[in-house]
């Protein structure tokens, strides 16, 4: 993981929010704050990532004074620690009644290594808000005041607002907590608790859903949301609270408590498996919950529950599976978490509230030692969570040469910048947006919209002329390269270098009327016309997938392709739908339905996926306009127009273009294809006839080696062979793929030709 990638991230997020609230705080009201200037053109790209918009209305105060963006995010790293610790004082100490204890909960709880496992990730500081929704819960129980029933409304909704995460995470904490108090307390049937209980929840919810909204439109329109698969790479195991951070200094950089040291269990490594609560508050939990004072037995027990609650959340999917996911199937929110590992708050939280138990039983027990033993205490937990010298991440730049000439500049016209990365390189021109203030094509978050990968193989094409139609179409005025472009002679009037900007170049782009016809035809390989279809409406093929990986064929998926009657002026309709196999959905389930058009050639009219990942749905259209060479992409809630090369099909048309090919040993075709605006070329080369098994018969089929070019290198290698029959149908019979992912084999089951 870069270092720097996500704190720049959290930088940027609060200096767009900083930043609005200075200029146009009204936004804040009507949810203008969400269209954020990064990922361009996608709209609610603030909700891709927590937004901090509640941190920074209280740094704003700071920022008005010192107008230091860095400061202020200083400020809310340290002061997040202060206020978890504080937020858990408070309710040890009302629980407890004692200032000595609730001073070792709150060390614990504020200063725990989870913390310093997620320093880089201010977002996860947040969960001051955590301890007092449950110390206004037990106010709930003790008095049933009306009072206590608003604010337990208002800090659960709060801690929503700030990180969705700990808002899940602490709903589902909550329901258990009050389950077992109504239980503990002999009240289980007791309506009034249950009604004051639900009134918070409502309240809770009104406070949080007008922030939860663009959440929900995102994860609707941009198919956001985590798989169980997903999820259970973001899980933590059991050795896991056996693991500390690099940084401590007792643990860590000793290597006692590190991924490889000798221990009893086996350790996943990884950002999020560093969950060591610490032997001293351990100990001291484990002596609270057996040996709690007389009164607050009760407590023990709803402490004791919530920490082992939050530790089988923790394990995700890879612990008790039925119940992860019967909350990730029923429970809103739940399909946003990736690293379920932070269910670990939990258990934290619920350590912490236990060792003030075990605190303040010592007190009582004996009275001249218990001021002595506490300080003793803290001062060995202190040593526990001593960290080293901490390497933080230098400063970045937050203004630039670019950047100042950008905000010179007339108009408000997008801004690309080139190379143009996947993930956390994008977050330098995020950061010099925040100086221009123009919207960029570049983004960085927990999610990306469905058309960024369009986009990123277009914009790393640069200068090539069909990069920069693909600009100008969508609204790009400015290109900020890290180095100069080597334009050619049909590119060098419109793309036109304006400013050498510190070790940045700054090109605009000039479009006209002489540009569009110099653009109007797309250029790249022209395919033959395809030959007479050997398919007919009716058809249809069914394949098994099975995984081949590893020392066994297991089967994974069913896939069937089907010749569907045509409607209106279509020539042709194909779809394919695709299932995985009830075992494999309890790791990764997916449902597609992919359909496209076609005339004349093969050439597609629409194409269309619908995407079931889960919990996660995907919907992505196309409309191709062949006599314009453009093509229309709608894909979560944006639609953007492409350039079209001259005769490019898109991957199902592909198909059966190919089936009608004249078949010849040795010979090839390439063709241009388009994949969700991807502009690719299909290179196919024809082997001979070969004899293989299908079905546990004999066939003889035409071997074919399909090759993508103009493929990006980070995408990995794809490797595919296919056999056709060797009859007049030319029917797909076997497929196989080796990728990134490992390696399938898409058999044929059963085929009808009508």
């Amino acid at each position: 993981m870069d270092p720097t990638g996500d704190p720049s991230l959290y930088l940027w997020t609060l200096g767009w929010d900083l930043h609005t609230l200075a200029s146009h705080p009204a936004w804040l009201l009507t949810g203008r704050v969400f269209n954020a200037e990064i990922f361009f053109p996608a709209p609610l790209t603030l909700a891709y990532s927590d937004h901090l918009l509640l941190q920074a209305v209280a740094l704003w105060p700071v920022y008005a004074v010192t107008h230091d963006l860095i400061f202020c995010y200083n400020v809310l790293l340290i002061g997040s620690l202060v206020a978890c610790s504080l937020a858990m004082h408070t309710l040890a100490r009302a629980l407890t009644g004692s200032e000595v204890a609730a001073f070792v909960a709150g060390l614990i709880f504020g200063f725990a290594p989870y913390h310093f496992t997620h320093l880089l990730h201010i977002q996860l500081q947040a969960m001051y808000f955590l301890p007092l929704s449950f110390f206004f819960l037990h106010r709930l129980f003790a008095a049933e005041r009306r009072s206590d029933t608003i604010a337990l409304g208002i800090v659960t909704g709060l801690q929503t607002i700030s990180s969705v995460y700990y808002g899940v995470i602490g709903a589902i904490g909550l329901v258990c907590g009050t389950v077992v108090l109504m239980a503990a307390t002999g009240r289980i049937a007791d309506w009034r608790i249950l009604r004051r209980g639900l009134a918070a929840a409502a309240l809770a919810l009104l406070v949080a859903l007008p922030w939860s909204i663009p959440y929900l439109r995102v994860a609707r329109d941009a198919g956001g949301g985590r798989t169980l698969y997903e999820a259970s790479n973001g899980s933590a195991v059991l050795s896991s609270y056996l693991q500390a951070p690099a940084t401590n200094l007792v643990y860590g950089r000793t290597g006692w408590l590190r991924p490889g040291a000798r221990a009893p269990l086996p350790y996943k490594d990884g950002p999020e498996q560093a969950l060591f609560l610490g032997f001293v508050a351990m100990l001291l939990a484990a002596a609270g919950a057996l040996a709690a004072p007389r009164g607050l037995k009760r407590i023990a027990v709803v402490y004791s529950v919530l920490a082992l609650v939050g530790l089988v959340l923790s394990l995700g999917p890879n612990g008790i599976r039925a119940v992860y996911a019967a909350l990730y199937g029923n429970l809103v929110g739940m399909a946003a978490i990736r690293a379920p590992a932070r269910f670990s708050v939990l258990t934290l939280l619920s350590v912490a509230m236990l060792a003030a138990l075990a605190v303040r039983a010592l007190e009582l027990r004996q009275p001249r030692l218990g001021r002595f033993s506490g300080a003793a205490v803290f001062a060995l937990i202190a040593v526990e969570f001593g960290n080293g010298a901490i390497a933080f991440p230098a400063p970045p730049a937050l203004t630039t040469a670019a950047g100042r000439w950008l905000r010179e500049q007339p108009g408000s016209g997008a801004v690309v910048c080139v190379p143009m990365g996947p993930f956390a390189d994008n977050t330098p021109c995020m950061l010099q947006s925040l100086e221009h203030g123009r919207p960029i094509v570049n983004g960085y978050s927990g999610f990306r919209p469905p058309f960024f990968e369009t986009l990123l193989d277009a914009v790393n094409r640069l200068p090539a002329s069909q990069a920069i139609v693909t600009l100008h179409d969508l609204g790009v005025e400015f290109v900020v390269s890290d180095g100069p472009l080597e334009t050619d002679p049909d590119s060098r009037d419109v793309l036109v270098e304006r400013a050498g900007a510190g070790a940045q170049r700054i090109y605009q782009i000039v479009w006209s009327p002489a540009t569009d016809a110099k653009f109007a035809s797309a250029t790249g390989v022209v395919p033959p016309d395809p030959g007479p279809p050997p398919f007919v409406t009716g058809e249809s093929a069914t394949y098994r997938v099975h995984w081949t990986s590893g020392p066994m064929r297991v089967p994974a998926a069913t896939v069937t392709i089907a010749v569907q009657p045509p409607q209106g002026s279509e020539r042709y309709r194909f779809q394919v739908t695709a299932k995985t196999e009830p075992w494999m959905s309890r790791f990764y389930e997916a449902d597609v339905l992919i359909e496209t058009t076609a005339g004349d050639g093969l050439l597609p009219y629409s194409y269309r996926e619908a995407i079931k990942d889960g919990k996660r749905r995907i919907e992505r259209q196309t409309a191709f306009d062949a006599d314009r060479h453009e093509m229309r992409l709608t894909s979560g809630g944006t639609s953007m127009t492409l350039p079209l090369a001259a005769a490019a099909r898109d991957p199902l048309t592909a198909l059966f273009y190919i089936r009608g090919l004249p078949m010849e040993a040795g010979s090839h075709v390439a063709l241009p294809l388009n994949d969700n605006g991807r502009r690719l070329t299909l290179d196919v080369s024809i082997g001979g006839v070969e004899t293989i098994t299908v079905g546990g018969q004999s066939r003889s089929a035409w071997r074919l080696a399909p090759r993508l070019t103009d493929r990006l290198a980070r995408r990995g290698t794809l490797d595919v062979t296919a056999w056709l029959s060797a009859d007049a149908r030319r029917v797909p019979l076997i497929l196989d793929v080796t990728a990134a992912f490992g390696s399938a084999r898409l058999e044929l089951v059963t085929y009808r030709d009508r």
